[in-house]
C-alpha cells in the first residue's frame, strides 16, 4: 500500500495545468478524462450551481436524508453541494442529465460511479477542508488528502510533514480496492494541490499524469510555479 511505498512528487514542470474560471466555465468536461489526464474541481461549500432545487432534484433520497440528518447543518449543506456538483460534473462527461448519475457510496468512503455511458474506468474522490470541496476525475486510481497547517508552523520541517501526512491520506484512499481492499501499486504520484489559506492537498495517482484540467483554482503568477506542484 502507498503508505509503505515511495511516493514521488509530481512538479509543475512535468504537469501542464489548464485552468478555467469556476462560474464562466460552468464546471463543463464533455468527455471521461483521458488515460493521463485528471480533471480537478476546488468548489465553496456555497457553490452557486448547487441550488436548493438542484440538490433536491440531484441527489437521491439517501443522500438527502444523510444530509438532513447531519449533526452539524453546515457539515451536511457541504456533502450536498459536494454530491450535487460531482453529479452535474459527471453528466457532462457522460451526456446523460444529473439525476441519472449513479454515485454509490462503498466502504471507506470509496465512491462508485454507474452509468450505461460508462465504457472505461471513472475513478471519483471528494475531500473537504472547512469551506473547500476538492473533486478529483480520471481513469487512474486516485486519492486526495488534506491537512491543515497548525499554528505557528512555518518552516521547511513542518511544511513536509504537513505534505507526508497529505500524501499518506491521499495514498491510502488511492490504494482502496474494488472490494474496499487496498490494493499495491508499484509506483505513486503525489501532486502537490494549490490550496487556499494553510491547507496543504495532495492527489496521489497511480500513474504519471501529463495534464490538469483545474476549475475553481487561481491561475498562479509566473515564477509561482512551484506552487502549484512541487
Amino acid at each position: 500500500m502507498p503508505s509503505t511505498q515511495r511516493i514521488s512528487r509530481l512538479h509543475a514542470t512535468d504537469v501542464p495545468w489548464r485552468y478555467y474560471d469556476l462560474a464562466k466555465s460552468r464546471v463543463r468536461i464533455h468527455e471521461p478524462p483521458a488515460p493521463d489526464e485528471v480533471c480537478l474541481w476546488l468548489v465553496p461549500s456555497e457553490f452557486r450551481f448547487a441550488s436548493a432545487s438542484n440538490i433536491g432534484n440531484w441527489l437521491s433520497q439517501s443522500e438527502r436524508k444523510r444530509a438532513r440528518l447531519h449533526p452539524n447543518s453546515a457539515l451536511g449543506r457541504r456533502f450536498s453541494v459536494a454530491r450535487a456538483t460531482l453529479r452535474l460534473v459527471l453528466s457532462h462527461m457522460l451526456d446523460c442529465e444529473p439525476h441519472e448519475v449513479g454515485v454509490d457510496d462503498e466502504p471507506d468512503e470509496r465512491i462508485v460511479v454507474t452509468h450505461p455511458n460508462v465504457k472505461d474506468a471513472i475513478h471519483v474522490d471528494v475531500a473537504y477542508s472547512g469551506i473547500w470541496i476538492v473533486i478529483a476525475v480520471a481513469s487512474a486510481r486516485i486519492g486526495l488528502g488534506l491537512t491543515v497547517e497548525p499554528a505557528g508552523a512555518h518552516d521547511a520541517a513542518a511544511r513536509q510533514a504537513m505534505w507526508d501526512e497529505a500524501a499518506r491520506i491521499g495514498g491510502t484512499r488511492a490504494a482502496r480496492g474494488a472490494a474496499g481492499e487496498e490494493v499495491g501499486r508499484p509506483d505513486w504520484h503525489g501532486m502537490t494541490l494549490p490550496m487556499p489559506g494553510g491547507i496543504c492537498g495532495v492527489l496521489v495517482v497511480d500513474k504519471p499524469v501529463a495534464r490538469v484540467q483545474a476549475f475553481g483554482w487561481e491561475r498562479p503568477l509566473e515564477g509561482e510555479d512551484s506552487a502549484v506542484a512541487s
